[in-house]
């Protein structure tokens, strides 16, 4: 079933990247394993996904097969404590939810120590929800500064979650001002040409994500099938 439902989303996100006249190669599946468990996980790699995305270390631990960790990249994809910084380090290719500089410089002292280069990118939470984590729009510049400045740091896009919307349509304008966010970033130089990631869109709006620039959509529900209480 991921193997066909693997299929489905790639044909999906070629739809949409053809819309827009994108390349669809350009946009990688995160896997979104979120109560999944290690099996799944399993068929879901053996089934072509290459980036498992995690929203809580333990999971992480726990679930993510050791022997397939040469087949796949992990990312963090939800809320990350400072203090556990050095695990996060330790675990996953890229944390996706940067949201602050102390949670920056916490990750850079603690990669100093392996002298391990991690991958990261900026939340940034645009319709300023209270229950979400993120940075400001208007803050993002000075974090992508501070980032850029940390010798173990990576800084390669911006991610997003918009409000949650029944038409999917209704969350374009904020992958929009995602996408213009990082092009702003760009032409100012806090944004390299291979600084480029944006992480948006999941199952219920991820086309509409594609056609908006998504090169990163974290998809859950539409890969793995709903999960069990």
């Amino acid at each position: 079933m991921i193997a066909q439902n693997l299929a489905e989303i790639r044909t999906r996100i070629a739809s949409a990247a053809a819309r827009v006249g994108r390349n669809p190669d350009e946009v990688r599946v995160v896997a979104a394993a979120k109560s999944q468990g290690r099996q799944r996980i399993k068929e879901a790699i053996a089934a072509g996904i290459h980036i498992i995305g995690h929203n809580y270390l333990q999971e992480a631990e726990q679930e993510s097969p050791a022997e397939m960790r040469d087949r796949v990249k992990l990312h963090m994809i939800g809320h990350l404590q400072r203090n556990k910084a050095g695990k996060a380090v330790d675990l996953f290719d890229m944390i996706e939810t940067v949201d602050n500089v102390r949670l920056a410089s916490a990750l850079n002292n603690r990669a100093s120590q392996p002298r391990k280069v991690i991958e990261v990118m900026i939340q940034v939470n645009l319709a300023a929800e209270p229950q979400k984590s993120g940075i400001s729009s208007d803050q993002v510049e000075g974090l992508a500064d501070a980032i850029r400045n940390s010798r173990f740091l990576r800084l390669k896009g911006l991610m997003t979650m918009p409000p949650f919307f029944d038409d999917p349509d209704r969350a374009r304008p904020y992958f929009a001002r995602l996408r213009g966010l990082r092009d702003k970033l760009m032409s100012r130089g806090l944004l390299a040409p291979d600084m480029k990631e944006l992480s948006m869109g999941m199952t219920g709006d991820f086309e509409v994500a594609v056609e908006e620039g998504a090169t990163l959509v974290r998809i859950g529900t539409a890969l793995f099938g709903l999960r069990s209480p």
